[in-house]
């Protein structure tokens, strides 16, 4: 497999976690007795007609003078919407198939960043997954039975694994066992960095972007089954790739395609959604769009996981992906699999909207 030079970004912090940091205390759980966590805005009005039904959940990271995040739920049926962790540091939230459950990346003492999954409220919060190493983001099978992780114990290089959502599963299965030996280059397929957001479909297909190079898709026992290579004909306009996601019958994967320009330091200039079936055959574009801001970075202006997100409505409907505007500005599109009905659904100004995910109710 082809070799790919990592994707650089700059990295910020929103300002409550400087202000926490400052104040001595943890952003979760402040000490200092006069330290304000900032207020958490209701959702701006959106046309929920958009999603058709089903809900969708996405981390909301505001700024623009009162810095916060924050998990929106959208509920299309029911034409409602909510927030929780309200000025929490947690990473890579996906709701559960059935839309009642949340998996997502938070902080332990002893090994760091590790899975929990809680009640939308957080309430029967569990501590899923205990590697030594910092887990990425999680992912629900599509039966919503185990979640689906990157996870180290030692080193750079993670492994994928499934298991039940709950504390001390028995059930735990190593699906990779990937390897580089000692001076030798990172190549693909493999799980270098814990940004990685990892899918299994329903046949027990598992797929991820390696290193943002290129798209791989596995058996169940680790063996590769197909893949996505960009053009990097042109250098100048240079591809990267993130967030694949199954269709709900797994007979296709879509994801998103940036491009960036060299010769700007790695601006974005588009952004693209593109489809191919499972076996990586009808390599497609959904839709392709520039974005709008010439500050836009490679991958993403903010910390954190899941800054190009995508989910596939359970009904096949639509897709839902989110837009840089600029470094720290992007919203969520809706967009349908052949193409039409391009919408915006996500304006409030000055905030990022990231890590979406798609449930059936």
């Amino acid at each position: 497999m082809a070799i790919f030079n990592r994707i650089m970004r700059p990295t910020r912090l929103t300002v409550f976690l400087l202000a926490a940091s400052a104040a001595g205390c943890s952003p979760d759980a402040p000490s200092a007795p006069d330290f304000q966590r900032p207020v958490v805005p209701a959702l701006e009005a959106v046309d929920y007609a958009l999603l058709g039904g089903g809900k969708i959940a996405f981390e909301r990271i505001g700024q623009a003078g009162n810095a916060y995040n924050a998990l929106y739920v959208i509920d299309a049926a029911a034409g409602s919407s909510a927030h929780y962790f309200n000025n929490t540091l947690f990473f890579g939230a996906a709701l559960s198939p059935d839309g009642r459950r949340v998996a997502y990346t938070f902080f332990d003492e002893a090994t760091r960043y590790d899975v929990f999954v809680a009640n939308l409220d957080r309430t029967d919060e569990r501590h899923v997954t205990s590697f030594s190493g910092q887990e990425g983001p999680p992912t629900w099978t599509p039966d919503g039975s185990k979640v689906v992780v990157a996870a180290t114990t030692d080193g750079p290089i993670y492994d994928i694994y499934s298991q039940s959502p709950v504390a001390n599963p028995t059930d735990q299965i190593q699906h990779t066992s990937f390897s580089v030996a000692p001076g030798q280059p990172f190549t693909c397929p493999l799980v270098a960095d814990n940004d990685t957001r990892v899918v299994m479909s329903g046949q027990g297909l598992v797929a991820f972007a390696c290193m943002a190079g290129e798209i791989d898709v596995l058996s169940s026992t680790g063996r590769i089954a197909a893949s996505y290579n960009p053009d990097r004909t042109n250098r100048r306009a240079w591809p990267n790739v993130f967030s694949p996601v199954w269709s709900p019958d797994g007979a296709r994967l879509a994801f998103i395609e940036t491009t960036a320009d060299s010769a700007t330091g790695y601006r974005l200039t588009a952004v693209a959604v593109k489809v191919m079936n499972a076996d990586g055959s009808n390599v497609g574009t959904i839709v392709s769009m520039p974005t709008p801001g010439s500050d836009a970075q490679a991958g993403g202006g903010w910390v954190g996981l899941n800054n190009f997100s995508l989910c596939w409505m359970p009904d096949g409907s639509r897709l839902v992906f989110n837009l840089p505007e600029s470094a720290l500005v992007g919203h969520l599109w809706v967009v349908q699999p052949d193409g039409t009905g391009l919408a915006q659904l996500t304006t409030a100004p000055g905030v990022w909207d990231r890590s979406v995910s798609c449930a059936r109710s």
